[in-house]
């Protein structure tokens, strides 16, 4: 039942087939996928109406298949994803204290691990796998919003254990690098890119790419116009890749 939930939260106010909750739910579908589709849906409706009185009466059934009449604003990813917007949009005019604010509003409507719990082997496993990769992205630009904004070391809590989860997350690494030298740590930015050398080596066979090596190069150099730069944090929190012709200080 769960699932069923998720995958008419993840498509709200839109006509859901049951073929596509069925492929949501198994990869591979028994026999009686459709027939347990119909089973779930049915003590889906019993237990709205016992979270309220009438909230049942949003799922309605539709031409094969199903609608949950919800807006995508009454959903946490909906809020979500709106205040995230707005964190970014605050960014990119350097107004980095309402950047922090609205990214952690965002960051707090997260609870729990997504898909933690709920039984599913088809397209719905892999959407809660890009829930999780975006909910790592948010908690980056969240990290580059509070380095921004001057809230030092603290501002990366978190983001080595993003690191060791997903070694191929280099904006998680940079933002550490960038982190640990502008808190006056050179060694420990310096390792920063040793380790995630080191891991991208062993794990994957390849080189950091070129913007986390450039920004190891500018440790190395001292470069404060660039690691000091507001403009390379932007950059960080908009693509991941700085572009030297713009993070350069004036």
């Amino acid at each position: 039942m769960q699932g069923i939930l998720a995958a008419l939260l993840l498509r709200p106010a839109q006509n859901v087939s049951a073929a596509s909750l069925t492929a949501a739910m198994w990869s591979d579908p028994p026999v009686s996928a459709h027939a347990n589709v119909r089973t779930f849906v049915t003590k889906l409706r019993r237990f709205l109406g016992d979270v309220e009185p009438g909230l049942n009466e949003r799922l309605i059934t539709v031409q094969r298949g199903y609608r949950l009449g919800v807006s995508v604003g009454e959903t946490d990813l909906g809020q979500s994803t709106e205040l995230w917007n707005a964190g970014r949009a605050a960014m990119t005019r350097a107004d980095f204290s309402a950047a922090v604010d609205a990214l952690q509003g965002a960051s707090a409507l997260w609870t729990g691990v997504p898909g933690q719990g709920v039984a599913a082997e088809g397209w719905l496993s892999h959407r809660f796998a890009m829930l999780r990769e975006q909910r790592f992205a948010l908690a980056e630009d969240l990290a580059a919003a509070r380095i921004a904004r001057g809230d030092g070391l603290p501002a990366i809590a978190g983001l080595p254990e993003i690191v060791g989860a997903n070694p191929a997350r280099e904006k998680a690494a940079a933002l550490m690098l960038v982190a640990c030298y502008r808190s006056g740590n050179l060694p420990a930015a310096l390792g920063i890119f040793v380790a995630a050398r080191t891991t991208l080596r062993r794990e994957f066979g390849v080189e950091p790419g070129s913007w986390l090596q450039v920004l190891h190069r500018a440790a190395l150099n001292r470069d404060d116009a660039l690691l000091l730069s507001e403009q390379l944090l932007v950059r960080l929190s908009r693509d991941g890749e700085p572009r030297l012709s713009t993070v350069k200080a004036a």
